[in-house]
């Protein structure tokens, strides 16, 4: 029998720990879909620099969806070949991985915004109002705007210790960075794994990650999106780096304005610091500022492979686009 002494731990911290690892998990999302049959799972890490191909052009937020011939040539395969090489990959074929994405982009932006259903229709590709809704039904169960009062009343708000950090945000100004990024899938709960293994991939092509800029990319609201298909880019600052045709991909951090707030802390609590900026700082400035629903950043003060499992020490960064002056 051990003779190690235990511990005593304050029950109202004890319940704070683990709300907070419980709402890394989200095991079904207040808004998110209802229809899950039928759905394969994305592997955790994108390794096959083909498919990184076709999905990054895929998730490209273009008005019309891309043709599978012009998928399939990203990849460089044919186009039959290739919807059976994605669909073994991906777990699902390139035409239903791309409806998930562009209707779970849809959904945001009718919690986030306020935009006529017909105007997110066509930015999400459907050349139709009818066809938009049956495809958002298929998915969520709900029609669109049934589902923008859903999301609204189902979404997390900040609470009062939440709303005292907005004095710290600040707005500033980022120019285009060169990165060199890896994909992975999952919840949040694994983003410190996923970091593990992308460290790993880095030393496996000679990188020293000693010397390297961190910066992870988060694309999904997990109140929408079911863990399994959040998807989540570890970076590296990288301007003259490349390793084509690999696991390592090349992209850009976005230029323009963000809302930047400190997070100091275990990552089982970044879900606050989400909701300070989104959800305490934003609604605040509408008439200036609306978010620009893209992706998020963290930029790593001290490595996150470091710190696994203790505070990690990042500046979350979320995009915002300044409102157009009324004339």
């Amino acid at each position: 029998m051990s003779n190690r002494s235990i511990a005593i731990v304050d029950p109202d911290y004890e319940r704070v720990l683990v709300e907070d690892e419980t709402n890394l998990l989200y095991a079904q999302p207040q808004a998110g879909a209802r229809v899950q049959s039928g759905r394969g799972r994305p592997p955790m890490v994108l390794d096959d620099w083909r498919v990184i191909e076709a999905v990054r052009f895929i998730e490209q937020p273009l008005d019309e969806r891309p043709s599978l011939d012009e998928v399939a040539a990203r990849a460089e395969l044919s186009p039959h070949h290739f919807q059976r090489y994605f669909k073994k990959a991906m777990g699902v074929s390139p035409a239903s991985y791309s409806r998930r994405i562009r209707l779970d982009r849809a959904a945001l932006h009718l919690w986030a915004t306020d935009k006529v259903v017909v105007e997110i229709a066509f930015m999400s590709g459907y050349s139709s109002h009818e066809a938009f809704v049956r495809a958002f039904h298929g998915q969520f169960g709900r029609v669109p705007s049934d589902y923008r009062r859903h999301a609204r009343r189902s979404v997390s708000l900040p609470t009062d210790d939440e709303m005292a950090r907005v004095a710290q945000i600040r707005l500033l100004d980022f120019r285009a960075t060169p990165l060199l990024a890896m994909r992975f899938y999952g919840p949040y709960a694994n983003v410190e794994t996923h970091w593990l293994h992308f460290v790993g991939a880095l030393h496996q092509h000679g990188i020293d990650s000693h010397a390297c800029q961190a910066i992870g990319i988060a694309y999904d609201s997990p109140e929408i999106v079911d863990n399994d298909f959040i998807r989540y880019d570890c970076a590296i600052v990288a301007p003259a780096i490349a390793r084509p045709r690999s696991e390592l991909f090349r992209l850009s951090l976005n230029p323009g304005a963000y809302g930047v707030l400190e997070h100091r802390a275990p990552y089982n609590a970044i879900f606050s610091t989400y909701r300070v900026i989104s959800t305490a700082w934003l609604p605040g400035l509408a008439d200036t500022l609306r978010m620009d629903l893209t992706c998020a950043y963290e930029f790593y003060r001290i490595p996150p492979w470091l710190n696994a499992g203790g505070y990690q020490h990042f500046d979350l960064m979320l995009p915002v686009a300044r409102q157009e002056a009324a004339d």
